[in-house]
């Protein structure tokens, strides 16, 4: 950046300020580029790039999104920089579903009103300085070292040189970005020069290409090269939360949320808490102990319903296999029953020395299992090969073998064949 573009950047002499007047330098009129509305890059929709004399529009980079507003009453979508140039792009009306209203064509030396998206901007400069903040506390206190940012719709990630989620103790972090947030220390900005950039203990690289630099400090504590808006003092951050850490190629990935998202998102999370707490009966304090009490509960259970499952299963079996010819291959069919119920039959038969065939209709699955000394081929050989002409999913090994089908019919039709196939090699 050069001393020039900066006085044309009113977002860096005043980030707060929200509306301007500016003179229209250059049009351009084609598809829209757009990176703020994927929808609209996606439909088509044409859009004018607008060339301002200044601009409190703020252009993407540096992991932040673009500013969005208008132009008089035009929307502005996008904003990048190219070449030095800050261009606006526009979307025309009479776009199809557009709810602008038809405009006179602008034209170089037309002057305009500027109107920026305030709370998206807002928004903006918490995540940003939040994430200042956060790297700070990383790199200060832990020698955890940020590798990259971005800034999302609903969170946002920082990339660390953490190999581990563990070596990020979280309570402490969090305590001491609170701590940070409520001494309301100053956000200050330098550009260098006139600046001496030596000066400053920077936390990464400068960029090599830029006349002057800009560097974003958090008061005698953090200093980083920066071209993105910030707040004023980290008590306007209002609250960051860390929402989980998980690894990613090779180091962690932070997720975070700063400013009115945080707060959003805690009293969201309460009001939850305080439903699940009433539904549960207990009080916020109590709900993990009664979670795990209701899991204890639902396990035993669960061993109760196998247990029951199996004796109703081998007598199911047992049952099929006296009313059956010696060789016959014995059939299930469960028109409520899951999965798991087929497999307990079929595994019930083949432990009485009989092929089976188990279905459930609900989860249109077959089950098919054969004694291990039948001496049957592998039933995954015979059957895998005929299970794509069906359209089923599935597969097994040489006495077991599990498919299921996306349809009723296919699934008969897909047993029908089975039957034959293990009646033939019991013949």
């Amino acid at each position: 950046m050069n001393a020039h573009a900066l006085s044309e950047r009113l977002f860096y002499q005043n980030p707060w300020l929200q509306e301007a007047d500016a003179v229209i330098k250059a049009i351009e009129y084609g598809a829209a580029d757009v990176s703020a509305d994927a929808s609209a890059a996606k439909s088509g929709v044409e859009s004018l790039r607008v060339l301002l004399d200044i601009t409190v529009f703020y252009p993407e980079g540096g992991g932040q999104p673009p500013d969005t507003g208008f132009i008089d009453d035009l929307r502005v979508i996008d904003v990048q920089e190219i070449d030095g140039h800050i261009w606006h792009f526009v979307e025309l009306p009479g776009n199809p579903g557009s709810p602008l209203k038809p405009h006179d064509p602008l034209k170089p030396g037309d002057r305009v009103h500027l109107r920026i998206d305030w709370q998206r901007r807002l928004d903006h400069m918490q995540q940003h300085t939040g994430q200042h903040l956060l790297s700070a506390v990383l790199e200060q206190e832990y020698g955890i070292h940020t590798l990259s940012f971005h800034l999302g719709t609903e969170y946002s990630t920082i990339d660390v040189s953490a190999k581990n989620p563990e070596e990020l103790p979280l309570p402490d972090i969090e305590a001491k970005i609170e701590d940070w947030i409520a001494c309301d220390a100053s956000v200050l900005v330098h550009y260098c020069p006139p600046e001496d950039i030596a000066a400053f203990k920077l936390r990464k690289k400068p960029p090599t290409d830029e006349a002057v630099i800009r560097v974003v400090e958090i008061e005698g504590y953090d200093w980083s090269p920066c071209g993105g808006t910030h707040v004023e003092r980290t008590g306007q951050l209002r609250a960051i939360k860390i929402l989980s850490l998980e690894r990613y190629k090779g180091n962690v990935r932070v997720y975070f949320a700063a400013g009115a998202r945080a707060v959003r998102l805690l009293s969201a999370t309460y009001e939850e808490t305080k439903k699940t707490a009433s539904a549960l009966g207990v009080g916020i304090g109590g709900i993990s102990a009664r979670v795990f009490d209701i899991l204890g509960k639902i396990a035993a259970l669960e061993r109760a319903l196998k247990k029951s499952t199996q004796t109703w299963a081998a007598a199911e079996a047992k049952l099929a296999a006296s009313q059956a010819a010696p060789h016959e291959v014995l059939e299930f069919r469960l028109d409520e029953e899951g999965a798991d119920s087929a497999a307990e039959l079929a595994k019930a038969a083949a432990e009485l020395g009989r092929a089976a065939i188990a279905i459930s209709l609900s989860d249109k699955t077959i089950i098919i299992q054969v004694p291990q000394v039948a001496g049957f081929l592998s039933l995954a050989g015979m059957l895998k090969p005929k299970l794509a002409e069906f359209g089923g999913k599935g597969g097994g090994g040489p006495a077991f073998f599990r498919a299921s089908f996306s349809s009723e019919s296919e699934l008969a039709r897909f047993a029908e064949e089975a039957k034959q196939a293990l009646a033939a090699l019991s013949d």
